[in-house]
């Protein structure tokens, strides 16, 4: 139980795998080798004279790769011992603990090597090119007949761990000036490390190309408001790298993947699988008829994490569950009945979801998790969204989302949805999922000249045809899981078909980030509320007595308080977390020459634009198409592609997220409304005491799906 306790940082530096001796470099810092800072490998970096001199190859613009210097390469696998009991094989480690169990309906002497490799790999989830079977350590052929000598029987699989994930430290007395190309510098914000010296800092290193096909050798790392992107120094210049790589981060637990599961896009943190949990429904059924929470008509909030919080001096933070996962993929809550205000249903709705989603979580590399032997935080939602009935053939009722991460004051770095409940009456309302990371730096005048080069079609080419983005179909049982510090996301154009109510329910769990400082979670917020409950029953009270004593005290918020802070956190949550634009404040050019980063930016991180971040609309052809991503899709089934099907002339320049909703304290229902009303012509009003037939159009954000 100790290591489960242990923190973040000795964890993550007791399981680390080191690189190999053979395949080391030399990344000892200056002033600890007793070289001379100003010798050579160590002139500063406004120097002419090494690697990043000025030809022009070096402007953005010049379509050239950039290397940098090279990172220890990792190739994992595992031995799994067979043993045979016909019809029954299974599988163990080499420590004797069972991987898996799997039948067999034919005898060993008609069975082939590529046979036996089809059945593991299925109830493994696995690539079969990827097992090989060894008889006394022999690979054996793809046609080669088992036969009887079954007692020296293995299978050896190479691991797909994905891309390199580094541990790194942020050396103490380099510059977080970093460049991408030599003209273009890149400011890194230090507050998003921890201080030098200690090794948390997850780096990626990733060969990235910008949508105007310039290349470079980049470090990756992904934060809560960011994805930070700079150039990896060459061989020559590594010591004066931001970051010192320490190892590779530990070997994701192996856990077996569920039939049908899919990862979705190329590079995207996307996994899904489908799941018959039957139990779920009838659960939060029958909770959502009694708390009947419907804070605007189109959401009844069946577990709502805003009616659990805890005040900071930040503000209100959702008050997490917690969990211990063990080496097998098992998880225990913690807490007992102090383990949610609901323990029940968190025991028997979000711990059997979090343990079916554990195999998918462990899939994620942007950023990778410590999952294994370790306790985990994740904060308890359920939400059903409700599409009133279809009141002609030509209005229908229809729910579209907006881009959004998950978390506001939360640090929410993975996310697991499960729909226990899709009405077979709606249409469309697949999830779709576009990367945080810049799609470009765009340079005019001494900078470079890449800027005219940013046009359709190479947008087109980077967001469609390689897939950084991606779509989810949603049906029941679909579970979904997905790093909320690489992408963000949206629910696309949603229908009511039907001439009667319909709704998709479903659970989420997010999961904060391990490595921030852990939350208070509701094992401890809640006991001081369940002392004095134990110290007043004996008295005969009855529990609504109970509660008002408790409320009165200030232990307990009462029922009105709680759902105005909801409304109130709410109607921030609805608000816009970003946009696909500009960006200058994080980038600058050496000379005259201008430079603006292009991407997904965190409303956070907005207010020191300066006036000038939108001047790519002069030199840029595709500027208009990549300020249209921000609009959400027309037309049913179309996702971003749409944006691609319109001309220059129907796109503003300056298109920014578009707020479908207004926000109102409504007089007639005292809800919080978000809906705006097609046939209206922008009318606010309550669609429960006003026009019952209105089509409204709801935006979704944060605490939403």
């Amino acid at each position: 139980m100790a290591e489960y306790l242990q923190s973040y940082a000795e964890a993550l530096q007791e399981r680390l795998e080191p690189f190999p001796e053979d395949e080391m470099w030399d990344s000892t810092d200056p002033e600890n080798d007793g070289e001379d800072s100003n010798s050579e490998g160590y002139r500063s970096e406004s120097s002419f004279e090494d690697d990043f001199h000025f030809p022009s190859y070096e402007f953005l613009g010049s379509v050239r790769f950039r290397k940098g210097y090279s990172i220890p390469s990792l190739n994992y696998s595992r031995m799994i011992a067979l043993s045979f009991n016909l019809p029954q094989v299974v599988g163990h480690s080499l420590v004797g603990e069972e991987i898996f169990t799997l039948f067999l309906d034919q005898p060993c002497t008609s069975i082939s090597t590529d046979t036996l490799i089809s059945a593991i790999s299925a109830v493994l989830g696995a690539d079969p090119l990827s097992l090989t079977l060894l008889s006394e350590g022999v690979p054996l052929e793809p046609d080669q007949m088992l036969g009887d000598a079954l007692n020296a029987i293995a299978v050896r699989q190479r691991l797909d761990t994905g891309p390199p994930v580094l541990v790194c430290e942020r050396r103490s007395h380099n510059s977080p000036e970093t460049l991408l190309g030599r003209p273009c510098h890149v400011d890194v914000n230090l507050n998003y490390f921890p201080g030098p010296g200690i090794a948390t800092i997850q780096a990626i290193p990733e060969t990235r190309e910008f949508v105007t096909r310039d290349r470079f050798d980049s470090w990756m790392i992904y934060t809560k408001l960011e994805v930070l992107q700079y150039q990896r120094p060459s061989e020559k210049r590594c010591r004066r790298d931001l970051l010192k790589p320490r190892g590779f981060f530990p070997r994701a637990p192996a856990w077996s993947l569920p039939d049908g599961c899919q990862r979705w896009g190329h590079g995207a943190d996307v996994w899904s699988a489908t799941f018959a949990l039957p139990n779920i429904k009838r659960l939060m059924d029958a909770h959502a008829e009694c708390t009947a929470d419907r804070p605007i008509p189109r959401y009844q909030m069946i577990i709502d994490p805003n009616q659990f919080v805890r005040h900071t001096e930040e503000g209100p933070v959702w008050v997490p569950c917690e969990f211990d996962v063990d080496s097998c993929g098992r998880a225990q809550l913690v807490g007992g009945t102090r383990s949610h205000q609901h323990p029940d249903l968190a025991r028997q709705v979000a711990l059997p979801i979090l343990e079916a989603s554990l195999p998918l979580l462990a899939k994620l590399r942007r950023p990778q998790l410590l999952l294994d032997r370790r306790r985990l935080q994740a904060v308890f939602k359920a939400q059903r969204i409700i599409l009133p009935p279809k009141v002609g053939e030509d209005h229908e009722s229809e729910y579209i989302g907006m881009w959004h991460v998950d978390g506001h004051r939360e640090d929410v770095v993975a996310v697991a949805l499960y729909y226990y409940h899709v009405d077979s009456a709606l249409e469309g309302g697949d999830m779709e999922f576009c990367g945080r990371e810049p799609l470009d730096v765009l340079a005019i005048a001494d900078a470079g000249h890449n800027a005219s080069s940013f046009d359709k079609a190479s947008l087109k080419k980077a967001l469609v045809d390689n897939k950084i983005r991606c779509r989810v179909p949603i049906c029941e049982g679909t579970l979904l899981v997905f790093s909320n510090h690489q992408l963000v996301h949206r629910v696309l154009r949603m229908i009511n078909k039907s001439g009667s109510e319909a709704s998709r329910d479903f659970v989420a769990l997010f999961i904060l980030n391990p490595a921030s400082t852990p939350l208070v979670p509701s094992r401890c917020a809640l006991a001081k509320q369940q002392m004095l409950t134990r110290t007043l029953r004996p008295s005969g009270l009855p529990p609504e007595n109970i509660q008002a004593i408790l409320a009165l005290a200030g232990i307990l918020p009462t029922e009105e308080y709680a759902k105005e802070l909801r409304n109130v956190l709410l109607s921030e949550q609805l608000k816009p977390t970003g946009e696909f634009v500009g960006r200058q404040q994080n980038v600058h050019a050496t000379g005259n020459g201008c430079v603006t980063m292009v991407g997904w930016l965190h409303h956070m991180l907005q207010e020191s634009q300066p006036p000038s971040w939108d001047y790519p609309r002069d030199f840029s052809p595709g500027w208009k198409h990549f300020r249209a991503l921000n609009r959400a899709p027309g037309k049913l089934g179309r996702g971003i592609s749409e944006v691609f099907s319109k001309g220059s002339s129907d796109l503003s320049s300056s298109e920014a997220p578009s707020l479908a909703h207004t926000i109102l304290d409504c007089k007639d229902c005292g809800l919080f409304c978000t809906f705006f009303s097609k046939q209206s012509k922008g009318r606010n009003f309550c669609p429960t005491s006003h026009d019952p037939f209105s089509l409204f159009v709801v935006s979704e954000r944060l605490t939403l799906e």
